[in-house]
């Protein structure tokens, strides 16, 4: 049975949406938020503590849960918490979707799968876009997530993603112009560009950032990342010419600084390229909003440590990479062997890490970052 099905046949009254992971799964999740509004839903609103009432009278008639898996951890909990809803709602149909593994789930009646493809084709229709009626976390400041992208097949070996993701899709540019400025008379001030891997975006990360820069008046353009191969001369130029609409932070994940450990992720690109790109991005400084100074960009990155091969000195060039950079905010990746991946072998494979050892050099990385912060 699928959503519409469901709608048909139930007539729920009720939604609860639950979200974990990316931009790209928050994106999703403020759409089908907005899917359900238009079906003739309300957001389900939990009763106020000391109302009267036993276990199932206050319940949402439909939940959605979408799940992450992208760490071990992150999948156990999107699991725990569906086991958790089906308990708290037991009368409730409970949907499914996202990319953690349900093979686990047993003995909840109460379910229906979505899988990323059935959801991916359930919100076409909508271009990516919502409204404030949704109140997500970003809606209140005016800030909307813009999904461009979805899907991968860059296989990069400690990645789960392209098995669960492997349709890929990208909003054309006119639907994403015919967004923005929806999105603009609706009151957003912001909209945060996100993709399963940018990429893989067909019309061009930077095509779209030029179109979007002048055929709509959105006041700034912001990122949940961006990939390292997308910051081309046109990217660059963009930035330059269009300091107060293009945010001056960019996160760009580049996972490890050492090219034999680059090369055993399948990561399209090595240190010399890494080296070059933020050469090129630390030249483009921007005026502040008040004042007469100028400003330079601010950094973050993903760095996984512990990938299976590294060594002292492989750890060494990560460190010494994003201590040249000068990385303002580094999330901190243990490695974990993910399901039926390239990695999973090189893990069993390789030398194991003493969790000492992960500790120490995430506390390294973390304490970098903060000796780069501003606010430090």
């Amino acid at each position: 049975m699928n959503i519409k099905s469901i709608l048909n046949s139930c007539h729920p009254k009720t939604f609860l949406a639950v979200n974990f992971g990316c931009r790209v799964n928050a994106a999703e999740t403020n759409q089908l938020c907005q899917f359900f509004l238009n079906s003739g839903l309300s957001p389900f609103c939990l009763p106020l503590w000391g109302q009267r009432g036993t276990k199932g009278d206050f319940s949402p008639d439909l939940v959605i849960i979408n799940t992450c898996s992208v760490t071990a951890k992150a999948n156990i909990e999107s699991l725990g918490k569906i086991r958790s809803l089906s308990n708290q709602f037991p009368n409730s149909q409970i949907v499914v979707t996202g990319c953690a593994c349900p093979a686990n789930l047993k003995n909840i009646n109460n379910l229906t799968f979505l899988t990323n493809y059935d959801k991916e084709l359930l919100l076409k229709p909508l271009h990516s876009s919502y409204t404030h009626k949704i109140k997500d976390k970003f809606s209140h400041t005016n800030r909307f997530i813009l999904k461009i992208q979805s899907g991968c097949n860059h296989g990069c070996t400690y990645c789960i993603v392209p098995s669960r993701r492997p349709a890929l899709w990208s909003l054309p540019t006119k639907n994403a112009i015919d967004t923005v400025n929806q999105a603009v008379k609706n009151g957003y001030q912001e909209i945060i560009i996100t993709g399963i891997n940018l990429d893989l975006y067909e019309p061009g990360l930077s095509n779209l950032l030029e179109s979007l820069l002048t055929q709509t008046t959105i006041p700034l353009i912001s990122f949940g990342s961006v990939p390292l191969n997308c910051i081309d001369q046109k990217f660059i130029h963009l930035l330059s010419t269009f300091p107060s609409r293009l945010s001056n932070f960019l996160h760009i994940p580049i996972q490890s600084g050492s090219d034999k450990i680059l090369k055993l992720m399948h990561r399209p690109y090595d240190q010399k390229k890494i080296i070059k790109t933020f050469i090129s991005l630390k030249k483009i400084s921007s005026p502040l909003v008040k004042g007469g100074t100028e400003r330079g960009f601010g950094f973050g990155t993903d760095i996984i440590v512990g990938f299976p091969g590294e060594t002292d000195s492989d750890f060494q060039q990560t460190y010494d990479l994003c201590k040249k950079i000068g990385f303002s905010k580094i999330h901190v990746f243990k490695f974990s062997p993910r399901p039926n991946t390239p990695a999973q072998i090189l893990f069993d494979q390789f030398p194991k890490l003493s969790k000492s050892t992960l500790k120490l050099r995430s506390a390294q990385l973390r304490k970098l970052s903060l000796q780069a912060s501003p606010s430090a």
